[in-house]
């Protein structure tokens, strides 16, 4: 057998060096617990008036309510649910550590070590899921909202989550928190847990 041109082996070897570098990474980048950091969160965070909203007012309705100096959503400013509970605020803006685990078309965040939220790529039961290594996205309605969960990676390496609810007949009110990276989380076993469909 003759021995191949030279020029052919270099194409060779190129195309070998191309497929190993464009072969995707195992790592998700935003994988990894995540602690609050609540001085960052302050200098975005939006303050939400009473009455800010297009909607008719509540005679209801409560003050702003917040944690650790963050502000919360609350009833003011909207047209009350048919239900007679509050519309539950999604985790995400009440935790102090939160952890991320991919296994698969399958993304876990587990908040303060308890509360658990399985997300699943595309659309399931209602609930619209894509990540990739730029961030996560989560949108979905209730009776009462629509949420929109948006996580993203900032230029100085700290997370980023932005939580957009938007009520009927009232003006849409997003919430920002920001995290710190901690420690790479493990990655998770296999979970049999559903899915948190707390809105």
């Amino acid at each position: 057998m003759q021995p191949l041109p030279i020029h052919l082996d270099i194409i060779v070897a190129l195309t070998l060096s191309f497929f190993a570098v464009a072969a995707p990474a195992n790592d998700f980048a935003l994988e990894g617990r995540w602690q609050l950091n609540l001085e960052e969160s302050d200098k975005i965070a939006v303050t939400y008036k009473e009455g800010s909203g297009t909607g008719r007012r509540n005679l209801l309705q409560r003050g702003t309510v917040s944690i650790s100096g963050l502000p919360l959503p609350s009833l003011g400013g909207r047209i009350p649910s048919q239900s007679n509970l509050a519309p539950k605020n999604p985790a995400v803006l009440v935790c102090n550590v939160m952890a991320i685990e991919t296994n698969g078309n399958r993304l876990t965040l587990i908040y303060d070590d308890s509360d658990r939220e399985i997300m699943r790529k595309g659309d399931y039961r209602g609930r619209t899921s894509e990540w990739n290594d730029k961030g996560i996205r989560q949108s979905y309605k209730t009776p009462d909202r629509k949420v929109t969960k948006t996580w993203s990676m900032r230029k100085d390496g700290r997370l980023l989550v932005e939580v957009k609810l938007n009520p009927p007949k009232d003006r849409a009110r997003t919430y920002k928190r920001v995290f710190d990276i901690v420690r790479h989380a493990p990655k998770p076993s296999t979970a049999t847990s559903m899915p948190n469909e707390s809105g």
